[in-house]
Parts: C-alpha cells; sequence; structure tokens
C-alpha cells in the first residue's frame, strides 16, 4: 500500500474516532433533544421562541409533556408561543388548560385576556382581567387594561370607573388623565374634562413630558369646539357625508 493510502486511511479513522467519541456531533446536536427534563425543554422553548422558531418550540412542549401531562407551565408558555404565531385558537385553548389545573394563574389569566384583546372580543377580554384584578387588585398596570377595555367596548362609565381606581393607588398616572379627558368628553362632563386637560398639562411640565402637553392641547382645542356643538351637528361634522 502507497505512503498516501495509508495517510488517507489513517485520517478517514481518526474522524471516524472522533464520531464515537463525540456522538453529539450528529444529527441530534440540540441538547433539548436528549433531555428527559420537563423545565429543560421549556427553557430550550423559550430560546426557540425568541427567534421566532414557533414549530420547533411547540415540538418541544409537546415532549415537555410527554414527561408531565400535568404542567401548567408547559401550557402557559405553549399559549405564549401560539399567541406570538398568531395561532389564537390554539394559544386559547392552552392557556385555559392551564388554566383548569390552576384557577388562580394571573399569568395565564392575563394571557387569555390579551388574545380575547386581539380579536376584539373585549367582553371575554374584561372578563378574564377582572378575574385576575381579584388575585391582583392594587395592580393599576391591570387595571389600565380593564379601563381600556371597557373604553374600547364603549361601557364609558365603566372605563371612568377604572381609570378612577388608578389615580386612587398613583394620583399623578399621566397616561390615565389624558384618557379620562375622551372619556368625560363623551360623558359630556366638560368641567372634569377641562379640569384632566389642566392636570396633564401641569404633570407633563413637571416631568419634561412635552408630548403629553402636546396631547392635552389638542384635545383642549377639540373640547372647545365640541362643547358649544349640539349632537346633530358633531355627527354632520365627523361622519360622512361631510358638510
Amino acid at each position: 500500500m502507497s505512503v498516501f493510502s495509508l495517510k488517507v486511511l489513517g485520517r478517514t479513522t481518526f474522524i471516524l474516532a472522533l464520531f464515537l467519541l463525540f456522538p453529539g456531533c450528529g444529527e441530534n446536536s440540540d441538547p433539548s433533544s436528549q433531555s428527559q427534563n420537563s423545565q429543560e425543554l421549556i427553557l430550550s422553548a423559550t430560546e426557540k421562541q425568541r427567534i421566532g422558531a414557533y414549530d420547533e418550540a411547540i415540538e418541544i412542549l409537546r415532549r415537555a409533556l410527554e414527561l408531565d401531562p400535568e404542567s401548567v407551565a408547559t401550557y402557559y408558555r405553549m399559549g405564549l408561543v401560539y399567541s406570538e404565531a398568531d395561532q389564537r385558537n390554539e394559544a386559547i385553548e392552552s392557556f385555559k388548560k392551564a388554566l383548569k389545573m390552576e384557577p388562580e394563574n394571573v399569568s395565564a389569566r392575563l394571557g387569555l385576556g390579551e388574545v380575547y384583546s386581539r380579536m376584539t372580543r373585549n367582553d371575554l377580554a374584561v372578563a378574564e382581567f377582572l378575574k385576575a384584578e381579584s388575585l391582583k387588585p392594587d395592580d393599576t398596570e391591570l387595571l389600565f387594561k380593564i379601563a381600556l377595555e371597557y373604553w374600547y367596548d364603549q361601557k364609558i362609565k365603566e372605563a371612568a370607573d377604572y381609570y378612577r381606581k388608578i389615580l386612587a393607588i398613583e394620583p399623578n398616572h399621566v397616561q390615565t388623565h389624558l384618557n379620562l379627558i375622551s372619556v368625560y368628553e363623551k360623558l359630556k362632563s366638560w368641567e372634569k374634562a377641562l379640569e384632566e386637560i389642566e392636570i396633564s398639562k401641569q404633570l407633563g411640565r413637571e416631568t419634561n413630558n412635552d408630548q403629553a402637553i402636546a396631547i392635552a392641547e389638542r384635545k383642549l382645542a377639540f373640547i372647545k369646539g365640541r362643547m358649544d356643538m349640539t349632537d346633530k351637528d358633531y355627527k354632520r361634522k365627523t361622519q360622512p357625508p361631510f358638510d
């Protein structure tokens, strides 16, 4: 045998030895493919979700459920992945499975509410958020979500009540003051609307929030024009056919 052939044979033998020593270098190089720990699989799926590999994430989570069929954390993560992938029905089903096992899981409750909100099912969204509120009554971010859902559903008085709940906890919540301007405008509570405008402008000056000041100024101009306008005139100016 030639020297060249011996070199080739030696190199081939060396490569084969590497594959035998390091089997993980083959097709199943993903660490999660060999894991028998559901928590590790959830972490792996979360990373897949982060990079947008949603199908792979779901496949990993299914393996996690095979190991632990009663895992609330797995169903919750599955709901988040499906939601991010805009597979809303699958997301709803996953969140509901998590909540069936753990009804007081606030994260799953909020996840379900967010899916309903994106589907413009504001009635269902607010129902989930209200259940979450019973567990976190002083969470201003949650209260803000509820107020918005009521606003979208045109339940104006309920929206006003929840904005006021926020201010009872956080009096300087500028976005709440700005939103209340529109709420009071809808309720034709002109004095309260004007008061909220002044509060918003003052908070804007105190925090160097030029955007808040600009929004309040625009709403002031609108309300000044709206106050002396009849409903008939308002509809004529804001709904087609325009005069």
